[in-house]
């Protein structure tokens, strides 16, 4: 069976204003399912590194963003840190590299002391603001990043987003097996 991405993403969310010079009490806010997303991939012919996209949004003013971790990682896998992307027409869902492949990189920003202002309630805007993750598969059996913990000047936001780097042979993507009987 040959190995393909799995692409469980579907955040299309158009946002408003970007990225800002001033912070606020706001706090921010993952655009996600609220059960979580999971997304991965089980081809690595055109590199290691991956790019991961999560749209963000901010209530009751901008946030500063601090740091971002792993929540749990396990297996043949590193997290290679964020970045934030701001665009009007693209967003990552996942991608090769990391910064991802083909974007224009005078839209990425460094993740520590970036102010997000991208208000959850505005109408859809010209960008959309998204926290480029990066993950690493370090060797043949795959690994998995099971969650991030993100803080900012307004608090602490737990984003349930899992990363699946497939091992050769498909360590932690069963679920692209195809099931038995059909």
């Amino acid at each position: 069976m040959s190995a393909r991405p799995l692409l469980g993403l579907v955040l299309i969310v158009a946002m408003g204003s970007g990225c800002n010079a001033r912070t606020g009490p706001g706090t921010l806010e993952a655009v996600i399912e609220p059960q979580g997303e999971t997304a991965g991939f089980g081809n690595f012919s055109t590199g290691r590194d991956k790019s991961f996209g999560v749209f963000v949004c901010t209530r009751d003013g901008s946030v500063e963003l601090e740091s971002i971790t792993p929540m749990h990682t396990e297996g043949d896998v590193e997290f290679l840190g964020a970045r934030v992307y701001v665009s009007p027409d693209r967003y990552i869902g996942a991608a090769h590299g990391f910064p991802p492949d083909g974007i224009d990189e005078s839209r990425i920003e460094p993740f520590a002391e970036t102010v997000i202002e991208s208000d959850c309630d505005a109408p859809p805007g010209d960008e959309r603001v998204q926290l480029l993750v990066g993950a690493e598969r370090t060797g043949s059996g795959g690994g998995v990043v099971d969650g991030f913990v993100v803080q900012t000047t307004g608090g602490e936001l737990e984003i349930p987003f899992t990363i699946l780097l497939c091992g050769d042979r498909m360590e932690y993507c069963e679920v692209l097996e195809p099931a038995d009987g059909g």
